[in-house]
């Protein structure tokens, strides 16, 4: 059996903004058609393209409006659609992989909670900008700070782990100033103990609520909670997936709804990460 050879080039499977109506692929044009009545500019929306033409995949887009922003998934089954209204995600997950990003929102309403996501490359994020913005309560037009202000603590951490340093200015999509942080190492589990790039994790605590960083030799990970989606900051024993142990100790966030997130502490981190939940809420 031949396979059909994706020739696209490139950028083919990159993020698209829109900017006739045209360009937007049939299937997706009925879910916009009452925001398109209302006046909505084609602009507002993002067309990304599944990454193999011949392959199974999700193709997705992004639209916005006011404060609200509706998320399309089309897969071979149909198009799945969701709004986000002001307050809807108590979660957002962003994580990068190459050139690679996803975004997964944990929508928790009405005692229910729903995972939508989306994923695209890199190179063309500046077009999603807008929805990642209002995603974690910003204007769509809100502009982080690209560097960190001087500050003893990130000087040490600059030290400590300079990959973090920078990694950890993500925390300011979440709005601005770091009031606190704490940054530990982690350690690598069987085959992965051969490798000399430790995961690393950094917890920042923002007016708006906690950013978690996680990075290792795969990905980077940034998990954004709102205050009022945490009820509870603790040191403890907590369930991991992967090599190692199945229970370690941990620095916990608890939720209101979805699973804790929870950072994996090595002995000796017990008493500062301690300190820290003591100040986190």
């Amino acid at each position: 059996m031949a396979f059909m050879e994706d020739r696209r080039p490139t950028l083919a499977s990159w993020p698209k903004r829109i900017y006739d109506w045209a360009e937007l692929p049939e299937r997706f044009r009925p879910y916009l058609e009452d925001w398109r009545a209302q006046g909505l500019p084609p602009g507002n929306v993002t067309y990304i393209p599944k990454v193999h033409q011949y392959k199974r995949g999700m193709e997705y887009v992004t639209a916005w409006r006011g404060e609200e922003v509706l998320l399309l998934a089309g897969g071979e089954q149909g198009v799945e659609s969701t709004l986000v209204r002001p307050g809807d995600a108590a979660r957002v997950t962003y994580t990068i992989q190459l050139l690679k990003c996803s975004v997964e929102v944990l929508l928790g309403r009405g005692g229910e909670n729903v995972t939508v996501g989306f994923s695209y490359n890199r190179t063309k994020e500046d077009q999603l900008f807008p929805v990642l913005n209002l995603l974690l309560g910003n204007p769509p037009d809100y502009q982080p700070r690209l560097t960190h202000p001087a500050d003893p603590a990130l000087e040490r951490l600059r030290a400590d782990s300079y990959a973090m340093y920078n990694n950890s200015k993500l925390c300011y999509r979440f709005g601005e100033p770091l009031r606190d942080s704490l940054w530990v190492s982690g350690r690598n589990y069987g085959l992965q103990t051969f490798r000399k790039q430790k995961p690393e994790y950094f917890v920042g605590k923002l007016d708006r609520g906690a950013a978690v960083f996680h990075t290792d030799f795969y990905a980077r990970r940034t998990v954004y909670l709102t205050w009022d989606r945490i009820r509870e900051v603790a040191v403890e024993e907590a369930a991991f997936q992967g090599p190692g142990p199945r229970r370690r100790p941990a620095l916990v966030l608890k939720t209101t709804c979805g699973e804790p997130v929870a950072v994996p502490l090595l002995p000796g981190q017990e008493k500062a990460a301690e300190a820290f939940a003591a100040r986190l809420l």
